[in-house]
């Protein structure tokens, strides 16, 4: 049986795509992050709510109101999520989804 568990946290941060017409201007978003994570049953939960979520918003601090140019060299939201999505890894998480969202209507999303 596999049981999965998630938790999405929010961000401001601003932005440019280099070499893109459009969104080559630095520009902003309220970015909002989902993370899935599965594993075994341990005490009755994979991992607490507010474990993860604490995680997560540690690794989404970094970009807090910050230009994300400075930490990620083409922040698509694509290149987002897959940082994210290491950064889960390296903290031993068993990631199986990962999803950035610019707004309601446009996300990226990782998925194993």
């Amino acid at each position: 049986m596999k049981i999965v568990v998630g938790v999405s946290e929010g961000f401001s941060a601003a932005h440019s795509i280099p070499g893109h017409e459009k969104c080559g201007k630095i520009h902003g978003h309220n970015f909002v992050v989902s993370v899935e994570v599965e594993g075994e049953l341990k005490n009755g939960m994979i991992i607490d709510f507010f474990e993860l979520k604490r995680i997560l918003r540690e690794i989404l601090s970094k970009f807090d109101h910050s230009l994300i140019n400075e930490i990620i060299e083409i922040p698509t939201s694509e290149n987002i999520a897959l940082y994210i999505f290491g950064e889960l890894k390296r903290r031993g998480l068993n990631v199986i989804r990962v999803r950035v969202s610019e707004n309601v209507d446009k996300w990226a999303e990782i998925r194993i």
